[in-house]
């Protein structure tokens, strides 16, 4: 394999291929692959892994011909890509191995991050990127992170139940990225929604991240007046990763309903200022501090887009029933493949479904067979609620809409939680703003 191993490869090596390297060992703790010219990087490295527990394996390739060899003689978890690899040969060499071995999770470690467009981290199959002089605390949790993934990746080829390695505890902080590749589709109108139907159903702490860095709508739509924006936590975050972890409450704020949000900046201009670096940082925090992040997103795929894509556990993507927007959502769903974004924990929603549309449901079903997760119907109550200044759950939760909503997301409660709402949405109820009244009545009590 030339493009990987190097001229100076044995020819039986080229030959093979890292698809022929041997079946993996099961490991009690993650390897990791130090491709490092200097040293420099590997001692950081593994001076981070000191600090976990199971303690990764650290390795070190200093050439490529090494790196190739490596790969193919031994089970290597996670690669550590450092510089010199950050390139447009270096991208190719990462993506033959990404497709040769696609349970390897790589970590691109550059000397400038700015230099990087994240469509070219992600072809190349990168996971995260990160800073070769980044400070100790920021690499650690990398590499906490990518060895954590890379522990959830099991081979599906059947092994001896002692031979398998204990599965990873579930993480219970969930990132849910809201998309579209249309704009009026609605991704607010859910992201929204979802925070709430989370928080009051779901008994969670939820942040909605408004990742419209030119004009986000969240706070528009909660009427709320921020006195922070991400741009302020970003500068704040010039510290290491614990600061920003610790003080990322302080910039969020939080609406009549009990949902946090941190704001997208005041002036539009701010956002050529954020870099993909910042977001990852951002949501990471986010998700150490809240039970879920509700991520929105402008109807593009930017390098903040990507970031956030390849940080959530699940991906809800909306069209409208109109064939330039369902047509945009298969050209997205197609980008996401060829970019190498995870889609198997895509949800597909159809939103503004009208009868008069003169599109069959049905028909747009047929173009995709892994279904919509939630059909929603046109309404007008989602205009009042946003008079208003609340989700539409909160406003009409009797309304159409809300049973749809509820119906299609109420997969993400716990059992117990589903049943209850299934109960309470079995009994009549006034419209209005019920969940008020019901606090009112707690406190009263």
């Amino acid at each position: 394999m030339t493009a990987v191993n190097g001229t100076s490869a044995p020819a039986d090596d080229e030959q093979a291929g890292l698809a022929a390297a041997p079946t993996a060992t099961v490991h009690t703790a993650p390897v990791v692959l130090v491709h490092d010219q200097r040293g420099a990087l590997w001692s950081k490295v593994d001076s981070a892994a000191a600090a976990m527990t199971p303690r990764p394996v650290v390795l070190r390739s200093a050439d490529l011909g090494e790196l190739g060899r490596v790969l193919t003689d031994q089970h290597v978890d996670v690669l550590v890509a450092g510089p010199g690899l950050d390139n447009r040969s270096g991208f190719e060499r990462l993506r033959i191995i990404r497709d040769e071995l696609p349970r390897l999770v790589t970590v691109l470690a550059v000397e400038r991050i700015d230099h990087h467009e994240a469509s070219s981290v992600v072809r190349a199959g990168a996971v995260d990127l990160i800073s070769a002089s980044a400070e100790q605390d920021h690499l650690a949790a990398t590499l906490s992170r990518a060895s954590s993934l890379a522990l959830r990746i099991i081979d599906p080829t059947p092994r001896p139940a002692e031979l398998l390695p204990a599965p990873p505890p579930e993480r219970p902080q969930r990132v849910i990225t809201v998309a579209s590749a249309s704009g009026g589709c609605g991704k607010t109108f859910l992201a929204t929604n979802l925070a709430w139907f989370l928080t009051h159903k779901g008994g969670r702490r939820v942040c909605i991240l408004d990742l419209d860095l030119q004009f986000g709508e969240v706070t528009a739509a909660l009427q709320l007046r921020p006195r922070y924006t991400i741009t302020d936590l970003i500068q704040h975050g010039d510290e290491p990763q614990s600061e920003l972890d610790a003080h990322i409450e302080e910039f969020c704020d939080q609406d009549e309903t009990g949902v946090w949000v941190l704001a997208a900046p005041r002036d539009p201009t701010e956002a050529a200022m954020i870099q993909p670096e910042d977001i990852g940082r951002v949501i990471d925090a986010a998700a150490r501090h809240f039970d879920d992040v509700i991520i929105d997103t402008p109807p593009m795929l930017g390098d903040a887009v990507l970031t956030a894509f390849h940080r959530s556990d699940e991906l809800f993507v909306l069209a409208t029933l109109d064939i330039p927007s369902v047509r945009n959502m298969r050209v997205f769903l197609d980008t996401l493949d060829r970019l190498n974004v995870p889609t198997d924990a895509v949800r597909l929603f159809l939103n503004k479904a009208e009868d008069d549309a003169g599109m069959d449901v049905r028909q747009i079903d047929d173009l995709f067979p892994r279904g919509f997760d939630g059909t929603l119907p046109y309404s007008r109550d989602v205009q009042r609620s946003l008079n208003a200044g609340l989700p539409v759950m909160a406003h009409r939760p009797d309304s159409a809409i809300s049973h749809r909503l509820g119906d299609a997301t109420k997969r993400l409660l716990e059992p117990s939680q589903r049943e209850t709402y299934e109960a309470e949405r079995a009994e009549p109820r006034s419209g209005g703003r019920w969940w008020r009244s019901r606090n009112h009545e707690a406190a009263a009590s």
